[in-house]
Order: C-alpha cells, then sequence, then structure tokens
C-alpha cells in the first residue's frame, strides 16, 4: 500500500520532480509542479505527525533490508514536527512569494531556480528523516550544492561571491562531517543512530569517541552557522535571490541544528560527555559569544539583510544554550525557540526582500522614512523584532521565557541573566 511508503515520499517526490523542471523550461508550469510537490510533502508530513504514536517511532527501511544492514528513516516527534514546520513554511513561500523570483531572475531562467529549490528541498528534508550517518552526509551534500547554485543566481555579482564562500565553508564542514562518520564507523561497525549509539555504550575508547563527537560538531557548527563559523551567513542572505533568502533563514540552518541534537543525545551519550569534559563549558562560551556577537555586528551593520543574518547568529546561540543544558526541559525550549524563530526570521525577511525590492537598495539610511510610504509592512518588521527581541504578548517571549525556566531549573543563573 501507497500508506506505507509515505515516510520515504517527502524526498523522493521532489527528486522526481527536479528533472522534469529542466525538461519543461516554462516557469508557469514548474511553478504550479513545486507547489503540487510542496503541498503533497505538507500533506504527508501532517498525516504522519497525526499517526505517531509516543514511544513508537515509525520506521521504513529502504528495499526491504532492516537496520542496521539496510538504510532506514526514523521519525518520531522531533522530527516528525520539524517535517512538518519545513514543508509548511516551504508551501507558504512557493505559493505566495514566488513572484519574487521576477525582481532576481528573469523569466525564462526561472525553470533552473525551481530546479535547484527542490533540490535543495529534498536534501534538507532528507536530512532530517533519514537514521542513517551516511545518508545524512549524502543529502547534506545534496542540499548544499543546490543552495551554492541558489545564491549564486542573485542578480549581482556579489551573489558569484558570497556563493563560492559559501562553497569553501561548506566544503570545509562537509569534510569535518564525514570524517566524524568515518571515525564512528571505525569504532562501531555501523552507520545507523540507534545501533552506533548502542555499541558505542559498550565501546571503551573514550578517546576516539570525543574525536568523533568534535569532528561531527565542528562540521554540524558550520552548516547551522555557530559562531565563529558563521562568517558565510551574511553574505548569502544579503546577495541570494529574495525566495532563497527567505527560505534560507526560516529553514536552512534550523534543519542542521537538528542534527546536532540527534547526533548528541540520540548517538553520543550527551550527559556523559558534558559531566565528564569541558565540552559543556565550550558550548556554552560559544553560545554566550555567538548572543553578543550577533548582536553587536547587527548594531554597527549598515545593510539591513546583513544586519537580521547577523541575528540570526544571535538566535543561534540562544537554540545552542537549550541545547546545551543537556535536560528535557532545555531541549524541548530549544526546539520551541528554533521553530519561533524560523516562523519570525522568515516573515520579517519577505517585508525585508519587498522593501527592498521597491526602492532599490538595502542600507538603513535607504530605508529612512519608509513608513510613511508603507506603513503596513513597516509595522510587520516592528512586530516581528519585537518577537526576537522577547516582548510579553509575542511568540519570542513565550519561548525565551521557556529558555529562562530551563537555565533555572538546571540551577545556571547566569546565561538565565544573559538571555
Amino acid at each position: 500500500m501507497i500508506v506505507d511508503h509515505l515516510p520515504i515520499l517527502p524526498v523522493v517526490l521532489p527528486l522526481l520532480a527536479a528533472p522534469f523542471c529542466i525538461i519543461l523550461k516554462n516557469r508557469i508550469l514548474c511553478w504550479g509542479l513545486v507547489s503540487i510537490v510542496s503541498l503533497s510533502c505538507l500533506l504527508i508530513s501532517l498525516f504522519i505527525i497525526t499517526s505517531l504514536v509516543p514511544g513508537n517511532p515509525l520506521i521504513y527501511s529502504i528495499g526491504g533490508w532492516e537496520s542496521p544492514v539496510g538504510i532506514s528513516y526514523f521519525i518520531d516527534h522531533l522530527n516528525g514536527v520539524l517535517l512538518f514546520f519545513v514543508c509548511m513554511l516551504t508551501s507558504f513561500l512557493i505559493l505566495f512569494f514566488s513572484f519574487s523570483l521576477d525582481w532576481d531572475i528573469s523569466k525564462k531562467n526561472q525553470y533552473f531556480f525551481y530546479t535547484a529549490f527542490l533540490l535543495c528541498f529534498a536534501g534538507l528534508v532528507g536530512v532530517i528523516l533519514t537514521a542513517d550517518a551516511f545518508n545524512a552526509f549524502v543529502f547534506i551534500e545534496i542540499s548544499s550544492l543546490a543552495t551554492y547554485i541558489l545564491v549564486a543566481l542573485g542578480r549581482d555579482k556579489q551573489s558569484l561571491l558570497a556563493s563560492y564562500r559559501y562553497l569553501i565553508f561548506g566544503t570545509i564542514g562537509a569534510t569535518f562531517f564525514v570524517l566524524g562518520i568515518g571515525v564512528l564507523y571505525i569504532l562501531t561497525g555501523t552507520l545507523n543512530f540507534q545501533d552506533m549509539a548502542l555499541r558505542l555504550s559498550e565501546n571503551n575508547q573514550v578517546e576516539a569517541q570525543y574525536a568523533a563527537f568534535t569532528l561531527v560538531m565542528v562540521g554540524l557548527f558550520i552548516k547551522a552557522s555557530v559562531f565563529p563559523l558563521h562568517a558565510w551567513l551574511p553574505n548569502s542572505y544579503a546577495h541570494a535571490p529574495a525566495l532563497a533568502t527567505t527560505f534560507f533563514s526560516a529553514i536552512g540552518t534550523k534543519v542542521f541544528l537538528y542534527l546536532i541534537i540527534r547526533f548528541a543525545f540520540d548517538v553520543f551519550n550527551f550527559g556523559l560527555i558534558i559531566d565528564s569534559t569541558f565540552i559543556n563549558t565550550v558550548f556554552f562560551v560559544l553560545a554566550i559569544l555567538g548572543i553578543f556577537f550577533g548582536a553587536m555586528a547587527a548594531f554597527f551593520e549598515k545593510n539591513i539583510k546583513k544586519l537580521f543574518a547577523y541575528s540570526s547568529v544571535s538566535q543561534v546561540g540562544l537554540i545552542l544554550i537549550g541545547i546545551s543544558l543537556g535536560t528535557v526541559d532545555g531541549l524541548v525550549a530549544g526546539i520551541i525557540h528554533l521553530v519561533n524563530h524560523g516562523i519570525t526570521k522568515g516573515f520579517i525577511f519577505v517585508i525585508i526582500c519587498y522593501l527592498t525590492f521597491k526602492i532599490g537598495r538595502s542600507t538603513i539610511d535607504d530605508f529612512s522614512g519608509i513608513a510613511k510610504v508603507y506603513p503596513i509592512s513597516c509595522a510587520g518588521i516592528v512586530l516581528g523584532c519585537l518577537s526576537l527581541i522577547g516582548v510579553p504578548g509575542t511568540p519570542g517571549f513565550i519561548t525565551k521565557f521557556s529558555l529562562i525556566s530551563s537555565m533555572i531549573s538546571a540551577q545556571n543563573y547566569i546565561l538565565a541573566f544573559t538571555v
């Protein structure tokens, strides 16, 4: 029955549809195809998450080969919610913001954007669903290669430089990640997350486990733009096409933060690691530095797109705090803030990109007095910023309050004051 194959369809559908965009070469038909695929994935994700039973994850074995021999997809409430979140935002952007492609790309070449967009979407969804470490690396590469193309499709020459810079950083990140996977495979003889975790718990080579943990985390920190490995982010947001910028800001880094959670808590014994090494301190320090650096860089930035990109670095630091606490409350608070930030930042970038197109420039000086002409759009930006700050009455207040509560529960009062 097709219902039995639902877990793999959110990956297969965009992968199959991408070549058809190249064949069709018609922006209207390509838009329709991408809309159908994204909405189908949204409905599938909704069906999956409503079908999940607590403590009973959905496991799909590709080709009938059970794990750990074959590649499996593993869906629980954590990545089920994230899958729905990604599909929902993707569908919204395609249906209601795809007209922005006319600002950046000629109509005859938009089919190329849709092709890369589908590949990027498939790669990110694959990262969310897979329970195989090397398969996660493959999907990271698929999404990254497509991302380089999307950034390079910007209308100015700076987009090519931004794409090249991201390519360099992305390649370094992928190299660290795959080296970590290689060490894990040597230690365990498997690539399946659950089987790997079981064998690591029985493995006494602690130093090698720390080395693998470090390599994997460095690679994922680059992809998630954790300070100080974030240098690729501001230019990518500033010079990519508006639709790509909004997609990246809402979804891109969030998927890799999820993968950090999956490796830290499901593959490695995170509680044991932070109790026995300085990793706990490292995570805290990086989170705090990221919060302050992102805020200060945004304060001095003149380009409004880069300003909100640096704000994302600060918000990633907040999410990392929730993860690094190593508690259930901290993890839940980090995930809630992850989802809230994705929605809020995507909303802000939709407005910012629209106003940038209208006035033709993106510096703060150019935006001076624009509220007189576009009062509703500017009010939307203010509302989004209030949520990012955490003003009472906004979604950001709820998520930041959850983070502070989790820190107090963990008796980390210094961090609670920082947030």
